[in-house]
This record gives C-alpha cells, sequence and structure tokens, in this order.
C-alpha cells in the first residue's frame, strides 16, 4: 500500500511515458475517522465588579465540519451570558463586597453535525473596584538634647523632629521597582495615593534635593580593599514595608531611632544621618531667608559609626583627624560610639557647614590645622576663619551656647562655650573668641557691655558675599570689619565698640590692619607689623616664630608672617629666601632629592612662600632647603597688589628636632 501510495502520488516519476492516461486518474485519499471538535474556553480572568467581560473562545474540527457553540455557566453568581451560541460570549460582571472576590467558571461546548462534542472552562474572578487609597504620615527622628554643661546626651529626654525635606519613595514590595516619589514637607508630612490592599515599601533617603540645593548623607567607611569614590559610597536610607489597607491611612508615621539601649547603643542608629541632615537643612534655611536667590553647591556629608579620631587619617576605614570639611563641598563627622559622636551636636555640625558656606559664597585663607577655643593664639585667618564658623552656628541654630558633646571612656562629657560671655585674657584679632563673639554680638538682639545694638544677618551676608571674596588682603578680622564699616556707616561706631572690646583697633581700621597694636599676652616678638612692605631690588630681613606653638600645627600667631608688595607695571618677577642667619649648615654630601627621608632633611629650615593677588594664587615657593634657601623666577605678574605668605616649614614638621628654634629669620628678595 505504501508503494503504491508513493507512486500515486508520484506519477510523472512512476507511469509509462506517453501511455494513454484516459480512464486511469488518482484514487481519493480515504476519509478520516470521526472526530470531536478540539474546544478551547480561553484564559482565566480578573475583572472588576460590574464591569463587560467578554469570554474568547474557540474551537477547531480536524474534518473541517461546521461547529456549534453553547456557553453555560457552572460555578459563581448567576449572569446573564450575552451570544451564548457563539464562540465569543459577554456578560456583566455581578456585584461584590469589598474583600470577598468571587469566582465565576463558565464552560464551553463545541459539537460537530454528528453529535460529536467536547467542553473546556474559564474561570474569571470578580473582584471589588479597585478605588485607590492614601497613604500619609509624618516623618519624625529621635533627637536626644545635651545633659547639663553638655556633658554627653540626655536620652531621658528624646525629642521628636521632623525630618524635613527629605526624599521620599514609594517602592513594590520586592524593594526593586519604585512606583512614587515625593518630598516630606517641613513638618515632616509625606503622602502617597496607591492602589487598596496592597504591599509596598516607604523608604526615606538621607538627602535633600531641590532646585538650589543638593546635599546626601553617605557612610564613608568602605574597607573593601577597592573602595568606590567617595560620592559613590552608600547613601543612609530608612525603609517600611507597610499594606495600603482598604481605606485611606492618615496615620503610616515612620520614626527614624538612635539605637540607644540604655546606657549604650544596641539597636541601629537609624536617626543620625536625618539629624545630620535635618541640622544642614536649617543651615541652608537660614541663609535662604536672608538670600531667597542663593544657590547652594552641591555637598556630600560622610558620617559613620565607625568615624573616629585617629592618625595616621585614612576616611575609608574612618580614621578622621576631627571632624572637618575638606574645600571640595565634601565634610566629614565624628560617630563613634565611646569616643565621640556628632550627630547630634548640631553647633559642631553647623560649624563644619559654616566652613563649606564661606569656602563657597565668600572666600576662606585659613590655612586649618588644629585649633582650640580659648586657648590658642591663632593666625588671622584661621582665627577668622573658625571664629565666623563659630559665630554662625550659633545664629543659625539661634542659640549662643555652642555645645560638643564627647565621650571618656564608658562615662558621656563634652564642653560649652557661650558666645554672650566667653572672653578670654588672650583677646585680639588673632582670637577665635574674639571673632566669634564680635560677629555673633552683630547680629543677636541682646544687649549686654558694649554690645548696645544689633545689624542683623544681611550686612554680615552682604560683606561676606561682597567685598570679602576679592579683597587684595588675605581674609581677617580686618577686611571684614573694614568693609562692614563701609557696608552699614551709621553703625560705625557700634562695630569699633566691638573691635575694641576685644582689644581690635577699630576707628582707623583697614583690610591689612595696618593701625593695629595688638601684639599678644606677654613680650612676644615677631607679630608686628601685620604686613610688612617690601620693594623691587631690596632685600628686607623677617622673621617667623613658632613662640605661641608647644604642638607644631603650623597655624599660629606669628608662625606665618605677610609681605606686601605693589607694582605699578606688568614685569617678571623673581622671588629669594634665604635663612639668615641659618639654623643649622648641611653635613657634607647631603642631597635632599636622592634622599629625602635623610634624618638630617629636619635639621635645616625650610623656606616656604606664597605669592596671592585678590585671593588668586599666584606662585608657590618651596624646596627640600639644601642650602636653607629658594630662588624662583615667576611668570608675567601684571600690575597692581602682591601679598606674600612667608613660613619655616620646620615649624610644623613633625621630624624638626626637638632644639629646632623658634625664631628663624629669612632674607626675602623680590628683583
Amino acid at each position: 500500500m505504501a508503494l503504491l501510495l508513493l507512486c500515486a502520488t508520484l506519477t510523472a516519476a512512476c507511469g509509462s511515458s506517453g501511455g494513454d492516461d484516459s480512464g486511469g486518474g488518482s484514487p481519493p485519499p480515504p476519509p478520516l475517522p470521526p472526530a470531536a471538535p478540539v474546544t478551547n474556553a480561553g484564559a482565566d480572568q480578573t475583572v472588576q465588579e460590574l464591569t463587560v467581560v467578554n469570554l474568547l473562545g474557540s474551537a477547531t474540527d480536524a474534518n473541517n465540519d461546521p461547529i456549534t457553540y453553547a456557553w453555560t455557566q457552572t460555578v459563581g453568581p448567576a449572569v446573564t451570558i450575552i451570544t451564548p451560541n457563539a464562540a465569543g460570549a459577554s456578560f456583566t460582571a455581578p456585584d461584590v463586597l469589598i474583600g470577598s472576590p468571587q469566582t465565576l467558571t463558565f464552560e464551553l461546548t463545541a459539537s460537530d453535525p454528528g453529535g460529536l462534542s467536547s467542553s473546556d472552562q474559564v474561570n474569571v474572578v470578580v473582584q471589588e473596584t479597585a478605588v485607590p487609597v492614601t497613604i500619609s504620615g509624618i516623618l519624625q527622628y529621635e533627637f536626644p538634647p545635651p545633659n547639663a554643661s553638655c556633658r554627653g546626651l540626655n536620652f531621658s529626654a528624646i525629642q521628636l523632629r521632623p525630618i524635613r525635606r527629605a526624599t521620599v519613595q514609594l517602592l513594590d514590595a520586592s524593594g526593586l521597582n519604585l512606583i512614587d516619589t515625593t518630598i516630606s514637607g517641613d513638618d515632616g508630612a509625606y503622602s502617597f495615593t496607591v492602589e487598596a490592599s496592597t504591599d509596598y515599601i516607604v523608604r526615606v533617603r538621607a538627602e535633600l534635593k531641590g532646585s538650589a540645593w543638593d546635599v546626601e548623607v553617605r557612610n564613608n567607611v568602605d574597607t573593601s580593599g577597592s573602595p568606590p569614590p567617595l560620592e559613590q559610597r552608600p547613601l543612609y536610607v530608612m525603609d517600611q514595608p507597610i499594606n495600603s489597607g482598604n481605606v485611606s491611612n492618615p496615620n503610616m508615621n515612620l520614626l527614624a531611632t538612635t539605637g540607644w539601649g540604655g546606657s549604650s547603643y544596641t539597636g541601629t542608629r537609624v536617626a543620625a544621618p536625618f539629624a545630620v541632615l535635618d541640622t544642614i537643612y536649617s543651615a541652608i534655611q537660614f541663609v535662604a531667608a536672608e538670600d531667597p536667590a542663593a544657590t547652594f553647591p552641591p555637598l556630600d556629608a560622610f558620617w559613620s559609626p565607625d568615624n573616629q579620631q585617629a592618625s595616621p587619617t585614612d576616611v575609608d576605614s574612618g580614621d578622621l583627624p576631627t571632624s572637618f570639611y575638606n574645600g571640595q563641598s565634601q565634610l566629614f563627622l565624628l560617630g563613634k560610639d565611646g569616643v565621640d559622636t556628632e550627630e547630634f551636636d548640631d553647633h559642631v555640625i553647623t560649624h563644619e557647614w559654616s566652613h563649606y558656606f564661606e569656602d563657597n559664597f565668600s572666600r576662606s585663607d585659613s590655612i586649618g590645622g588644629s585649633h582650640f577655643i580659648g586657648r590658642d593664639l591663632l593666625d588671622k585667618r584661621v582665627a577668622f576663619g573658625e571664629g565666623f564658623a563659630d559665630a554662625m552656628s550659633a545664629m543659625t541654630l539661634n542659640d549662643p551656647v555652642y555645645c560638643d558633646t564627647s565621650w571618656f571612656g564608658s562615662n558621656q562629657s563634652g564642653f560649652a562655650v557661650n558666645m554672650e560671655n566667653y572672653n578670654t585674657s588672650n583677646q585680639g584679632w588673632f582670637d577665635e573668641v574674639s571673632v566669634f563673639e564680635i560677629i555673633y554680638d552683630l547680629w543677636d538682639t541682646n544687649n549686654d557691655g558694649v554690645d548696645t545694638g544689633s545689624i542683623g544677618f544681611g550686612p554680615i551676608y552682604d560683606v561676606l558675599t561682597g567685598p570679602q571674596v576679592s579683597t587684595a588682603a588675605f581674609t581677617s578680622i580686618f577686611s571684614f570689619a573694614s568693609y562692614l564699616k563701609q557696608q552699614v556707616p551709621a553703625q560705625a561706631g557700634f562695630i569699633d565698640a566691638l573691635l575694641a572690646d576685644h582689644n581690635i583697633v577699630g576707628p582707623a581700621v583697614d583690610i591689612y590692619g595696618a593701625s593695629e597694636l595688638n601684639d599678644g599676652p606677654g613680650t612676644p616678638d615677631d607679630v608686628l607689623p601685620i604686613y610688612t612692605d617690601i620693594a623691587l631690588g631690596v632685600t628686607t630681613n623677617i622673621c617667623v616664630n613658632s613662640q605661641f606653638d608647644n604642638d607644631r600645627d603650623g597655624n599660629k600667631l606669628s608662625e606665618h608672617r605677610y609681605l606686601r608688595l605693589t607694582l605699578n607695571s606688568n614685569r617678571v618677577v623673581t622671588f629669594n629666601m634665604t635663612a639668615n642667619p641659618a639654623p643649622s649648615q648641611p653635613s657634607a654630601g647631603f642631597d635632599c632629592s636622592a634622599d629625602p627621608d635623610d634624618p638630617e632633611n629636619s635639621e635645616h629650615a625650610d623656606p616656604d612662600y606664597l605669592v596671592w593677588k585678590n585671593g588668586q594664587l599666584f606662585w608657590i615657593g618651596f624646596s627640600c632647603e639644601p642650602n636653607s634657601e629658594i630662588s624662583t623666577t615667576n611668570g608675567l605678574l601684571g600690575a597692581g597688589t602682591y601679598v606674600i605668605d612667608i613660613n619655616d616649614f620646620r615649624h610644623e614638621d613633625e621630624d624638626s628636632p626637638a632644639g629646632y628654634p623658634e625664631q628663624v629669620c629669612f632674607d626675602f628678595t623680590a628683583n
């Protein structure tokens, strides 16, 4: 049979050529045996109540016989089927109760003319119409205020503060898919419109995102060996799984807790990054209230429970010199439990933020370094920068008591500084305390002593963002006070009185402090005049002195001296700085370039100088001093006034021998 069928279908190949085909031909294939149609009632569905539901059935028949259809309902509340004798039918879903979906089952039967048939079923789940609900609430964080005299934090008097202007995200239950985003209000309120009875995650991000600001609080610690850039380190978030329920819920509040367990931290310190964020927002709002058009460059704040004061510094492991601002729109805060935690020390945070403000809105010539309130006599640039940051923190928080809590073993400790009455015996232009008391008294409305007025923040802000930015002098209380008197001439007497109260000459003050007579306590050398004028071709002998620096910080009064050079025309200038007399002479064969770690390197003066004009650095002169001398030729310098900072690096070199002299003198020549 197989062979015959094959030849029957291939007659051209199997038949005789040229033969007579009349009366021949292929027989038709035998008919297929009878078979029922194959029925498909369609895919199961989930639908909303009172909606029209389409039933999409189909059937196939092997013999291509005509098919008839019949829909019937077998399960669920009875409904009327429209066109029940067609492949496609429909019905209106019944009304169901909230939370009680109903399953309706329909059966489709397909039949052929011979009476053969088959059936298939489809399930339709009818549920209550999805009515959107609102989930909303208040975001807060726990804030422990300081104890009396700032001796640690009072966890028995927790305050609940709103998490203001933070990014709030709505994610699905997996946490992988973002559904919606909003910003919390100044009262910490947030709100989302969502589907009822659905699981979600509400995520609060420790960031401020707006058209005028961009702040993120991140964890700087990464000991993986190949950490990402700091700006890509993990951002702190707070997650809360929720179910939206069947009705709107205005009480879905979220609270970031401290993690305090009664005598130590025992839980996750969720509140910490939000406390940091909220303090920064307060500082932003203080400035924005004066200048609504102010735009704040992006800022990253780095906090970690592993951050501690240590040397050497390694931010990846949490070893910091202290809490600090690095001049690159990044600030770092201590957080080590049992050592020093800064997240709730809002004065400390606003102090560091104020360095960011001065760096980005004004100008800071501060050389930084270690300083201690009320003890140190500082380089005038450091004194102004630190004093301003102290005063700014007090103004921002409307609280004159600068509070810094810490730990001493298992006991909490700290210190408080009241900017209204923290006078010291070391008052002057070199004193951080004098600077912050003057600036704070200019702002506050409390009358005490010579503080009989207030100019508010406006003139202070205008000076800092105006003439202070391009002052020809180094930034100091002199430049600030001089410009402020020009800004508010009617308040000149008030300003002079505050300056005089801190032993600073006021009536004839100029940006250089040329009339200043206060050279510090005792009978110090090498302090005045603050600026020494030099002329081309004339050698000036001037001394630097570490007499007020016991720790080789290199930022104390008289360790840096200031020169002033005025050029009447453009010209190329060569600067030469040589120790005279030299503290010591190099040993035979000394070659610091070949062996920079030679211990004798620290026995010789290391002259350094920096040349500035209106806040712009034009030239740095430094060497490894084989002859205690440095000579460099600058490029073309334009006409104008230049200020030059000179110092001996040995005064901040940890390897300098114990007997290295406090006073070192240099011949400085500009040709």
